[in-house]
């Protein structure tokens, strides 16, 4: 099994420096603001998953999921999605993988991140 090129996976540069005016300082400054909130923002979500709490799920995951697409990262707003959805219909069948499946997205994203370099 190969590592995907998280240049390619886990963001569209074509399409966050649209959303940003091809403002790179805004750019590294949405960056590392993902990267000091996500955890918190992760850590809600699973809470809300072990407590199958729906609001939380659906209100923590729908803020996550804005955050991920301004920053053209469009597989980790797909899982934040399927997260939301799940609170939103309090179906807590699978919310396990989903969550696995967000953080795998996030930390790509966090790679990404940590390697840009304007």
């Amino acid at each position: 099994m190969s590592i995907p090129d998280v240049g390619n996976d886990a963001v569209n540069m074509i399409e966050l420096k649209e959303i940003m005016d091809d403002d790179m300082e805004l750019i590294q400054e949405c960056f590392t603001d993902f990267i000091q909130d996500w955890p918190k923002i992760y850590v809600q979500i699973k809470g809300a998953i072990l407590e199958n709490n729906a609001q939380t799920l659906d209100t923590s995951a729908h803020k996550l999921k804005g955050t991920l697409r301004y920053l053209a990262a469009q597989s980790a707003a797909d899982a934040a999605y399927a997260l939301e959805s799940a609170g939103k219909e309090n179906d807590f069948k699978g919310a396990e993988s989903k969550l696995l499946n967000l953080k795998n997205e996030c930390q790509k994203l966090v790679g990404f991140i940590k390697n840009f370099n304007p």
